[in-house]
């Protein structure tokens, strides 16, 4: 649970830097609602491939589509920190 907490803190964090920093503010995220965070997640990649192919200024997704990915993760009870810590173990 922990994990998670943190997880949700920090897509939060990342939500409003990202928020902050665009011109076009995204609409509210539910960090307990993995279907929020599934639309979030596709509306903030097709929002960059669009940037890209109009050469619009927005700012950097990467963070932020990470954070999403891994609260979405944790929702589903995998722990992809767990993960590649136990594989480098392994390696």
């Amino acid at each position: 649970m922990e994990r998670i907490r943190e997880a949700q803190a920090h897509l939060q964090k990342e939500f409003e830097i990202y928020n902050n920093a665009s011109e076009k503010k995204l609409p509210p995220i539910d960090v307990d609602c993995p279907d929020n965070l599934e639309s979030m997640l596709e509306f903030v990649t097709r929002r960059e491939s669009l940037k890209q192919a109009k050469k619009l200024s927005s700012p950097p997704a990467a963070k932020l589509k990470s954070a999403i990915a891994d609260t979405l993760l944790l929702l589903d009870n995998f722990d992809i920190k767990l993960s590649k810590a136990k594989g480098a173990a392994e390696g």
